[in-house]
């Protein structure tokens, strides 16, 4: 989009951002100057975002507490392939 034309409907466009979404490129003389994006709060970051919300109950170095041939996918890992119980 022209900058004068970005300049006319500044407020408009900014509302129809935040609305759709969609992204608007402002241009000079056909070259792209700024890209218009609607503003998205940071997300948390994946690794730590849990520290003191967790608590470990038992010791994860020792055997799991449900015993290995209780899962499904070490007892019958042929269910991994085919979920319908066939080979």
């Amino acid at each position: 989009m022209p900058a004068g034309e970005f300049k006319t409907n500044c407020l408009r466009l900014m509302d129809e951002v935040q609305e759709t979404g969609a992204e608007i490129v402002v241009t000079k003389h056909r070259r792209p100057v700024v890209r218009v994006s609607p503003f998205r709060e940071d997300q948390p970051k994946l690794v730590g975002s849990c520290v003191g919300q967790l608590r470990i109950l038992s010791n994860i170095d020792a055997e799991p507490p449900i015993p290995l041939d209780d899962w499904d996918v070490v007892a019958r890992p042929e269910r991994i392939l085919n979920p319908e119980g066939g080979a």
